[in-house]
């Protein structure tokens, strides 16, 4: 899995920075403060935390980048290339159980494979639909971001585990692959199993479009089956 994540994470790299160079300007549609050389220096600094913290394999506490002289006087490609390349080292070469420190109980290397995979396809997909190009995502791999989201970001993010969670259950239903997720709490914890199952609320698509969705990029593809309300109190869980 690990060769997987870092194929889609080298391919998503290379095209996130292409777009936000061809134009920087462009506003980017998900966080409308940013234009897209905001969305590659945000990037930027989400690779460069994520490899301290590969490299540091300290569980104990977050590593802070480490000063790269000279980084903050070279353009936003330069910057991008060291950035992304150091962090594309960092992950083919760790071993996927070796400590690393994240905010979630998988205190592994392996977070940050996936985290990392997940999070620059979203981000390619929002540098490139700002540029107008026909952005889309990898099938197989948006399978796995929607498993990422019910798992891990919706209980456990950097500002800390989520305690409270809406009182009815959400089905998830992924359309063109084998992707069922069933979301239900009990207190203050998320209890999430892979079934297909009647739920409160319902929401069914292909992968890339649930994947969307739940990282608030919009409902386009998804169908919707309950109470809006409570959907979007289960979407606002989400990253």
């Amino acid at each position: 899995m690990r060769e997987d994540y870092t194929y889609a994470l080298e391919r998503d790299m290379n095209a996130l920075v292409a777009a936000c160079l061809e134009d920087p300007e462009a506003r980017v549609s998900a966080c409308p403060d940013w234009d897209n050389a905001a969305l590659l220096n945000h990037v930027i600094g989400v690779w460069l935390f994520a490899n301290a913290q590969v490299k540091a394999t300290n569980p104990e506490k977050p590593t802070r980048p480490e000063i790269i002289e000279g980084l903050n006087d070279l353009d936003l490609k330069a910057k991008a290339h060291i950035a992304s390349s150091n962090l594309y080292e960092s992950l083919a070469l760790c071993d996927p159980t070796q400590p690393a420190w994240n905010w979630s109980p998988d205190l592994t290397c392996a977070f940050w494979l996936r985290r990392m995979a997940h999070e620059t396809a979203i981000h390619r997909w929002d540098a490139e639909t700002a540029i107008g190009k026909e952005a889309g995502l990898d099938p197989e791999l948006s399978l796995d971001t929607v498993a990422e989201v019910v798992e891990v970001m919706m209980q456990f993010q950097f500002s800390g585990p989520i305690t409270e969670f809406p009182s009815g259950s959400l089905h998830l239903h992924c359309t063109d692959a084998d992707g069922e997720w069933l979301l239900t709490s009990s207190g203050s914890d998320l209890v999430v199993t892979n079934e297909h199952a009647k739920a409160d609320v319902a929401a069914r698509g292909e992968a890339a479009n649930l994947a969307l969705w739940l990282w608030n990029r919009g409902d386009a593809g998804v169908e919707f089956f309950g109470d809006e309300e409570l959907l979007r109190s289960w979407a606002s869980l989400a990253p």
